[in-house]
């Protein structure tokens, strides 16, 4: 959907010039047409996957590189989450609840959501740099276990203890 900002990344993709880096985007939305259309506008059709529905999200972490979230507005983001707890480096909006979880220049990079050259700029360095990659990614790994369901639960316990 619009919130997404998919249409930042295309067009940072189509700014790369690089046909060997691809963009897949898992889940269902009303922008799939639009999308498609951009992506072969820019040529580069053949970098850009709609992978659709999908309930295997860890194994797709698994095979990308990098994790982009373009998004213009988030919460807490569980995929967000879940990409940092799979080892994957980061680049996504500086936005509320991205700012939460991602630590710039240690865990990823953030880029304002219009903003297609600093994104540009960003998979630049980590399309090109694998050590820069693992270092986000081990980061991120260790970074996110205070968001894990033990910790929570601890600090719910606290919260209840002063509440009652």
């Amino acid at each position: 959907n619009v919130n997404k900002n998919h249409e930042v990344v295309v067009s940072a993709l189509a700014k790369l010039n690089n046909p060997n880096v691809h963009y897949a985007i898992a889940g269902l939305g009303d922008k799939k047409e639009y999308l498609e259309q951009l992506a072969t506008k820019l040529g580069i059709k053949n970098q850009f996957h709609l992978l659709g529905y999908r309930t295997d999200a860890f194994s797709l972490y698994k095979t990308a590189d990098v994790f982009v979230f373009p998004s213009f507005r988030e919460g807490l983001s569980v995929s967000l989450m879940e990409a940092m707890a799979s080892g994957m480096p980061i680049v996504c909006t500086k936005i509320r609840g991205n700012v939460d979880l991602v630590e710039e220049g240690k865990g990823g990079q953030l880029f304002m959501p219009r903003d297609v050259d600093t994104l540009c700029s960003h998979l630049k360095v980590l399309v090109d740099d694998e050590k820069v990659r693992q270092k986000y990614g081990a980061y991120n790994r260790v970074a996110v276990e205070k968001f894990g369901i033990k910790n929570v639960l601890e600090k719910m316990k606290e919260i209840y203890a002063i509440v009652c």
